[in-house]
């Protein structure tokens, strides 16, 4: 019979010890008896480690159901953790050693991490901003054409309606192009406006069906385009591009810049912070080298 056949841990939890549980659960257990509740192998669960899942003010529904679900999940998770410990081969790995350096990285962590919230200065200024960008240029190529732009495609077959609009579109004043809107608007048409902020040049090359060639020389020019293809058409408008590998506006790398500024200043204070304490313990004679 198998180690887990043996053991007849979840069949007797399930039939024998879930009523019980439940009963115990919903009660005021004496907290100076800490009895057994179930056993995986050689792991023993104690009433004082559930009584810390339970809520005592729960509905007894809810505390049974908590209760159930708690041990269910202790019961699985010590079988799975037997069976790696008697079939994983540990040759050449110190497991104590690992779990010791992960508990000791993470108390510093979070200690480091208390410091940087309690202590960091978060305000950066727009001049620290700009003097980092001005300093930095090279890492602010484009990777890609981007590009400040509006636009929206019309489907008709009327060539003389088409034309109408190219002629309120490229005419630029204003009783036209509200003339244009309005037009649009009957027709349920809707204008893509990405005049706000920065935008890759392939998210206009993704709407408007045209060569990469083509898509440069239209986004590599401020004004207005109309592209048609059969009875589509597209108006698109060009207020603001950059080419790749010029140099970003500063508007789209400014957060990043922060966050750059934010990381080094968080780096230094934790720096600071260690070389501070090591200093303090030297001087308490807290820490030192024996003499060989």
């Amino acid at each position: 019979m198998s180690r887990l056949g043996r053991s007849g841990t979840f069949g007797t939890f399930r039939s024998t010890g879930l009523a019980a549980l439940c009963c115990m659960a919903c009660s005021t257990q004496d907290e100076t008896t800490d009895r057994p509740l179930a056993r995986a192998f050689d792991q023993v669960l104690h009433w004082s480690e559930l009584r810390q899942v339970v809520p005592l003010d729960a509905a007894p529904t809810d505390s049974a159901a908590l209760a159930q679900q708690f041990v269910e999940n202790w019961l699985r998770q010590q079988v799975i953790l037997h069976m790696a410990e008697s079939n994983l081969s540990t040759e050449g790995i110190d497991l104590e050693d690992q779990l010791e350096d992960y508990r000791r990285s993470l108390v510093i962590f979070n200690y480091e991490q208390a410091l940087v919230d309690q202590k960091l200065d978060t305000a950066v200024s727009e001049q620290e901003i700009s003097a980092y960008y001005a300093d930095h240029r090279a890492n602010f190529e484009l990777k890609d054409n981007i590009i400040r732009a509006r636009w929206f495609k019309v489907n008709e077959p009327d060539k003389r309606t088409v034309r109408k609009m190219e002629e309120r579109f490229l005419g630029g004043k204003s009783e036209q192009l509200h003339e244009l809107e309005l037009w649009l608007a009957q027709l349920g048409v809707s204008i893509v406006d990405r005049s706000g902020s920065w935008i890759p040049g392939s998210e206009l090359r993704a709407e408007v069906p045209i060569t990469d060639t083509e898509a440069n020389e239209l986004m590599g020019r401020n004004g207005k385009r109309v592209v048609r293809n059969g009875s589509t058409a597209w108006f698109v408008e060009i207020i603001e591009h950059r080419s790749q590998n010029e140099l970003s506006p500063l508007d789209l790398v400014r957060q990043d810049i922060r966050s750059i500024l934010l990381n080094q200043r968080k780096l230094q204070l934790i720096s600071g912070m260690r070389d501070k304490v090591y200093e303090q313990a030297r001087e308490n004679k807290d820490v030192e080298v024996y003499a060989q």
